[in-house]
């Protein structure tokens, strides 16, 4: 009997269930923040992070009951994240479940200053994960957008200037530009003079550029943006190095090629004595003329322009003259 009665005292264990020990309830910490980002612009500090959707132990964290976003001044090295959040300022943060968070902090409140950046994220019961990654920022006073930001034709494409308002070293200009067909604008350079050329502009083709103020990291609102379609009303250089030679039967004239891209012809004139220039000859290409209608005993002037391919015409070259024999 004694054994009948162990095996049915083992099976009424068996059919309860029993699996150990009970756990302790989930204290659901939320997960800490990993993604912490700080970038100055303009008057704010923008802040970003995303708040887990995870607690420690895996479960899902549907509410959230605060969020802690502290900026304060960097306390020394070795870094202690206790005693710079006992002096560090909580900043306003709207968030009530997890997912991408966004905030500003006021630029004024923290210029010329080197500032320590952390979060941390309590559950509906305020229990805190631990601090995020930290981030160091040194911030700037407040970047203004360049004013007075103009654009005109040149004869090298479009000259760029504005107003150094900062007046500040270290702060630099980057320019953006967007032309036709294109979604949004590319970034040209960086420049540390308040004015730029853009070479790689088209004549008689639209184009928008904006431009921002640049200290370090920081940098300004974006200014408002200026069009333009640049028109080419912009002469070649003078031709130069011309000169004339006699021979039996006429005169032989050269200069230097000029070096426009839009170079479309030469003129070449001539004048007999002292008497008015006349154009004589156009040359779409070379660099030189021979002069077959001359009469000996005669002085003979000659000068030289450049023309474009919109008909801008250059300053005539400084004359050159010879007498026949």
């Amino acid at each position: 009997m004694r054994n009948g009665y162990l095996v049915v005292l083992a099976f009424s264990l068996a059919g309860c269930g029993y699996v150990g020990d009970p756990l302790p309830p989930a204290l659901k910490i939320p997960l800490a923040v990993t993604d912490l980002a700080v970038k100055q612009v303009g008057s704010s500090l923008l802040v970003s992070f995303t708040i887990p959707a995870k607690t420690m132990e895996g479960l899902d964290l549907d509410k959230i009951g605060a969020v802690e976003l502290k900026v304060g001044a960097s306390v020394g090295t070795p870094f202690n994240a206790d005693a710079w959040s006992g002096a560090a300022k909580v900043a306003d943060v709207s968030a009530t479940v997890p997912g991408k968070v966004e905030a500003k902090i006021p630029v004024a409140d923290w210029a010329n200053q080197d500032v320590v950046l952390g979060v941390r994220v309590a559950n509906p019961k305020m229990r805190a994960s631990g601090w995020s990654n930290f981030i160091t920022l040194k911030v700037v006073p407040v970047l203004l957008p360049p004013p007075d930001f103009r654009a005109v034709s040149s004869a090298k494409g479009v000259d760029l200037d504005w107003t150094d308002v900062a007046k500040r070293p270290g702060v630099e200009w980057r320019l953006y530009r967007q032309g036709p067909g294109e979604p949004q604008a590319t970034e040209m350079g960086t420049v540390t003079v308040p004015r730029f050329t853009d070479t790689g502009a088209i004549y008689d083709t639209q184009y928008k550029y904006t431009l921002i103020a640049v200290e370090g990291s920081a940098i300004s609102e974006t200014s408002e943006p200026v069009t333009i379609s640049p028109v080419d009303t912009f002469p070649p250089a003078t031709p130069t190095g011309l000169s004339v030679l006699t021979g039996p039967s006429a005169n032989q004239l050269s200069w230097e090629r000029n070096q426009e891209t839009d170079l479309a012809l030469y003129r070449v004139f001539r004048a007999v004595g002292q008497g008015a220039f006349v154009k004589v000859f156009e040359s779409p290409t070379a660099a030189s003329y021979r002069d077959a209608a001359i009469a000996s005993g005669q002085l003979y002037r000659y000068t030289v322009s450049a023309v474009d391919k919109k008909g801008n015409e250059s300053p005539k070259s400084e004359p050159v003259e010879i007498r026949i024999p």
